[in-house]
Parts: C-alpha cells; sequence; structure tokens
C-alpha cells in the first residue's frame, strides 16, 4: 500500500511507488504494462478523461462510430504484443493483410495484394514485373535490416549509421543510396514509368513532410515496410474492433500487471532532486514520489513546461523546440446512405483504396500545402471498415475513413477553411468513388487541431513527421531525456514513422529496467 502524508499547504504527498507513467496513450500504456510486468509499483496519469490518446471511438451517426486517430495498423511492434501477450487481451484481424486498390487521374486502376513479395513475384507486366521483384526483394531486405534501429531509436546508444556500417557491403551501398536519395530518384532507378511507379511515388510521400522529390524521403517507405503484422513484413491491416481494440488490449495488459490508471489526473510538473527524477506535482494539488518518471507526452510540454528551461541543456532545448511544422494530414469519416450489397462491389471494398496523383501534381501538392494553400490534389488512403469488419456496421448505412495528405498544418483553422479542406477531400475521393457526396448523411472531419483538442495536446504533436533521418535524429536526442537520471521518454519526438507502434513505450520502459538492474538511483 501507498504511503501518503500531509504536505503543508499543498495537498498530499504519496510514497511508495516505484514508477510513474505520464501519458495514457499507446505509448504510455506499453511503458506501464512493461514496468507492471516487472513487478514494479507502476501508476498511469492521464490528464484527459480518456484512455488512448489520439486512438478513440466516436459516434458519426446513430448506432455508427469511427476510429479517430488511425484506422489500419502497419508498424505495431511485434515484440509488444508478444511480451504483453496482446492476442491474449483481445487483440485480433478482421482482414489481416489487406490487398491495394490505386486509382489514378486517367481512371486507370492498378491492384497489389497484401502480400507485396507474392504481389511482386506475380505481377504481370513483362517490362516493370523483373524490375518490381527486384525491387521488393532489395527495399525488404534493407528494411528487415533497419527494423532494429527504428524501434529502439529512441534509446540514446542508438546510431543507424551504426547499423548501416556493420551491414554487409552490397547492402551498405544499397542502405545508403536509400536513406540519402528521394524517393523519386530510387523509384527512377529500380522502375520503368507507369502507374506501378506512381503508386509507390505516392505510398513513400504519404503522411510525411518530405516530399518525394526531396532527399531523404524513400525512408518513409523503408520505414512502413520494416514493420509487420501477423508475421507478414510489409502488410496492412485492420484490427477487428479498429485501432481502439489495440488500445483496449493495451490497458487490459497494463491493468493484468496491476497497473494504477488514473484518468482525469493531470502533471504540474515533473520533481528533480540533484538531478534526479523523484516524482511529480499534480495539476490538482499533491505529489507523488517515485524514482522512475517515464514521459509519453510531447518533449516541449514534458521538458519546457514540466522540469523547465533552467534545468535542461540549452543543446537539447533547441534540438526539441526547432521544428517548425508546415503539413499535415487530414482525416475525414463519413457515413453514407445505402449499403452496397452486390459481391463485386463489396469485393473491391474490402480493400485499401489508394488515389495517387500524378508525379507532377503530387510535387506542385507539397509546395502548395507548404505555402499555406490548400492543394488541389491530394494523396487519399480510404477503407470501409464496416465492410472489413461486419460487426461495426450501422444500419442501412455504410461508413468511410479517409485520410488525406499533404495539407497545410494549421494550428486553429476557421470554419471557411476547415469547408476548403473538406472541399478538397471529396473532390478527390470522387475520383475513385464518384457521385458519393450524393451519399452522405454525416460526416466528421479532423484535423490536426481537433486531434490535439480532444487530447489537450499542442496541435504541432499531429503535424506531419519530418523525414525518416530527421526523426531517428530527434529521437536519438528524446531519448536521452535531458540527461535527468530516471526519467525516460516515448513521446511523439521519440517515434519513428507515422502510425501506431508502442516501440519507444517498449525501450522507455526497457531502458528503466535497464538502468535499475545495472545499479542505477532508480534501484
Amino acid at each position: 500500500m501507498s504511503d501518503v502524508q500531509n504536505k503543508p499547504g499543498g495537498g498530499r504527498i504519496e510514497g511508495g511507488i516505484d514508477a510513474i507513467v505520464i501519458g495514457a496513450d499507446a505509448e504510455g500504456l506499453t511503458a506501464a504494462a512493461y514496468l507492471g510486468r516487472a513487478g514494479y509499483n507502476t501508476i498511469l496519469l492521464e490528464a484527459g478523461v480518456e484512455i488512448g490518446g489520439a486512438v478513440c471511438a466516436r459516434e458519426l451517426s446513430p448506432g455508427q462510430n469511427y476510429v479517430d486517430g488511425e484506422h489500419l495498423i502497419s508498424i505495431l511492434d511485434p515484440a509488444v504484443i508478444a511480451d504483453l501477450d496482446l492476442y491474449r487481451h483481445g487483440v485480433s484481424y478482421a482482414a489481416r493483410c489487406l490487398d491495394t486498390a490505386y486509382f489514378f487521374e486517367d481512371g486507370e486502376t492498378l491492384q497489389l495484394g497484401g502480400d507485396l513479395q507474392m504481389a511482386a513475384a506475380a505481377f504481370d507486366d513483362e517490362e516493370a514485373g523483373p524490375a518490381f521483384q527486384k525491387f521488393i526483394a532489395e527495399v525488404f531486405e534493407a528494411a528487415a535490416f533497419c527494423r532494429p534501429a527504428f524501434e529502439a531509436a529512441a534509446a540514446p546508444e542508438s546510431d543507424i549509421e551504426k547499423v548501416m556500417r556493420a551491414a554487409p557491403r552490397n547492402l551498405a551501398a544499397r542502405l545508403n543510396f536509400f536513406s540519402l536519395a528521394p524517393a523519386q530518384e530510387v523509384l527512377d532507378a529500380y522502375l520503368p514509368d507507369g502507374p506501378l511507379k506512381t503508386a509507390l511515388l505516392c505510398e513513400a510521400g504519404f503522411r510525411s513532410a518530405a516530399a518525394p522529390h526531396e532527399p531523404f524521403s524513400f525512408m518513409t517507405l523503408v520505414r512502413r515496410w520494416a514493420g509487420e503484422v501477423a508475421g507478414l513484413q510489409g502488410a496492412c491491416a485492420y484490427p477487428q474492433g479498429g485501432a481502439v481494440a489495440v488500445v483496449t488490449a493495451l490497458r487490459r495488459a497494463a491493468q493484468a500487471a496491476k497497473v494504477d490508471i488514473r484518468a482525469a489526473t493531470g502533471v504540474a510538473s515533473i520533481l528533480i532532486e540533484q538531478d534526479h527524477a523523484a516524482g511529480v506535482e499534480l495539476e490538482g494539488g499533491g505529489q507523488i514520489r517515485a524514482p522512475i518518471i517515464v514521459a509519453a507526452g510531447s518533449a516541449r510540454r514534458v521538458f519546457m513546461e514540466m522540469i523547465g528551461a533552467a534545468t535542461i541543456d540549452i543543446g537539447f532545448q533547441r534540438a526539441i523546440t526547432a521544428a517548425s511544422p508546415q503539413l499535415a494530414s487530414g482525416h475525414l469519416h463519413l457515413a453514407l446512405k445505402g449499403v452496397a450489397r452486390d459481391e463485386k462491389t463489396r469485393g473491391h471494398m474490402s480493400r485499401r483504396l489508394v488515389y495517387a496523383p500524378p508525379r507532377e501534381a503530387l510535387r506542385r501538392a507539397f509546395a502548395d500545402a507548404r505555402a499555406g494553400r490548400v492543394p488541389s490534389d491530394l494523396m487519399i488512403e480510404a477503407v470501409f471498415p464496416d465492410v472489413l469488419d461486419e460487426e461495426i456496421g450501422g444500419d442501412g448505412m455504410q461508413l468511410l475513413s479517409a485520410i488525406a495528405h499533404p495539407l497545410p498544418f494549421d494550428e486553429a483553422p476557421d470554419a471557411d477553411r476547415r469547408a476548403e479542406i473538406e472541399t478538397a477531400i471529396l473532390a478527390n475521393i470522387e475520383k475513385f468513388a464518384p457521385d458519393i457526396e450524393d451519399r452522405i448523411k454525416a460526416r466528421a472531419l479532423r484535423l490536426a487541431s481537433d486531434i490535439a483538442q480532444s487530447t489537450s495536446a499542442p496541435a504541432q504533436d499531429y503535424a506531419a513527421p519530418s523525414s525518416i533521418i530527421e526523426q531517428v535524429a530527434l529521437a536519438r536526442v528524446a531519448g536521452s531525456a535531458g540527461y535527468v537520471s530516471g526519467l525516460y521518454f516515448c513521446g511523439r519526438e521519440a517515434r519513428i514513422g507515422a502510425g501506431l507502434s508502442c516501440a519507444a513505450g517498449r525501450m522507455a520502459a526497457k531502458a528503466a529496467l535497464f538502468e535499475v538492474k545495472r545499479g542505477g538511483r532508480a534501484a
């Protein structure tokens, strides 16, 4: 039982705690579960009333919900699934390996199977087929080799350059090319012009601040394909119940590990004593003392506000405050009147749907978004969740969830701006789903500012991440946690790639456990 004593003039002091985790998003839940399973008396504090951060279920129309935050799984850390026994806690897949249907400006379409290695081997094109097979084989080999560096990037000792130098000579040369070159240059080196190249160019630029024609941009695709779903590298899956079901499983894992989860309990500051984390001061008054603190919030919030600039190295401050977001993605959820019943249409709707603009349109889109303009051409990734998972379907309704990219990052868009963005997204969805606007009964546009408001976080936390190489560099800095002993970080700046991963939470908990085992003060 925790030791509690009165704090003169300011609430209670709660002791007898081994570890405190700040922030109950997927990464925070992961870190807390690992610490709890290791036998540590762990408290998980969440400022909001909802557990799960940006990933949660919201009502779109009566009886029909959509999943806010993420709609597909591609880079969920397989070690987290195994270590926390997430399958036993409820993770399952309604669609384990989604095929993708690509749509293009000229009306042409292209379908690729969810197992990309098999899709490449079966690609029916005399010129592009062998080139595609070689491309997939070489990129998948590089991605698998880099996976440990992506997942452990938040560890201070991590160094992706060392990983590359440890590669065999031929692979090392390829990794150097992949890490430095624009996606456009890499694809030009491997593939002939055509719809396949256009599709992969968009995959490399999707949800990233790095445009496909800019240096370092190809690594976005390498990171995506480093992920695996149920043992299949490069796959995308739809979890039973949506991504919110993964968060629910993480919460169950934390509860099974006897983690004390406290919602609506904000942290005002992190207590530092003799350069060591000693606990937290709560927003409502009072303290909780513990020798291990894991923070899952944004680096600016954790280090500049909860700790304070006076305690943090100036170089570290510059690293975590240097980025100024320019781009973001937008999520649009639509409740559509009527349900497709014929087998051919439903078969098409059971795929991941991507609208891929041509190369020059994509270049203009990134330029427009950076200049603060809403592009006319957008990359779209869409799914029909209730076709993939029939348990969530509404009565006589169809749900479509889409992510659009690139959009300008807006701290607080007004009604006119939101209408402009929604119109642009719908215009691009119409390119593969004509007349869909006539079927819309309800809609929900979710921008970075909306997700931030629901999680009490700054909007920039939900801007498009920079290039993977920049993310790795920032994660390495953030992983040092400002060189404060006993403090570990798994927030946005410690995460590599877009999507639900949990690797940063795992690494933060592992780092804390390693320090204790080594005999650090946290013991």
